[in-house]
């Protein structure tokens, strides 16, 4: 009795799955005709000549193109940044285990927070450069 329960329910279940998957199809059947319909009506009222248009598409890659340049660039700029900061707190650090007079540490670190402020400053551009390819 058991079984025949359980393969009532199973094929209740199935029945149930088929019909929302029946459902949902002639759902999206319907609104693919609808915007097809939609889009033979723009068709029919956008009929001015491609030639009195200007050809914006041009336009818009060659602008995308230097937006990914710029972030690119802003990128590798923070890249170079993080880099210099790095071998800055190196310095540093190897000028006071070696035991360095405090003036040639207090020398490395101010190159150490030149480096950090530089590092803050490409970051914050870099961001603007996201922000911008974002837009």
């Amino acid at each position: 009795m058991r079984l025949k329960t359980g393969t009532i329910r199973t094929f209740r279940l199935g029945l149930a799955a088929i019909g929302a998957l029946a459902f949902s199809t002639a759902l999206a059947f319907g609104n693919l005709s609808q915007a097809r319909a939609q889009d033979d009506a723009s068709a029919d009222t956008a009929s001015a000549p491609a030639a009195d248009q200007p050809d914006q598409s041009a336009n818009q890659t060659a602008e995308e193109k230097a937006k990914a340049d710029a972030d690119q660039q802003a990128h590798d700029a923070v890249d170079a940044a993080e880099e210099a900061y790095d071998n800055a707190t190196q310095a540093r650090d190897q000028l006071e285990s070696d035991g360095a007079a405090q003036d040639q540490i207090d020398a490395a670190n101010q190159a150490v927070a030149q480096a950090r402020a530089n590092k803050d400053a490409a970051d914050a551009a870099a961001q603007s450069a996201d922000d911008a390819m974002s837009q």
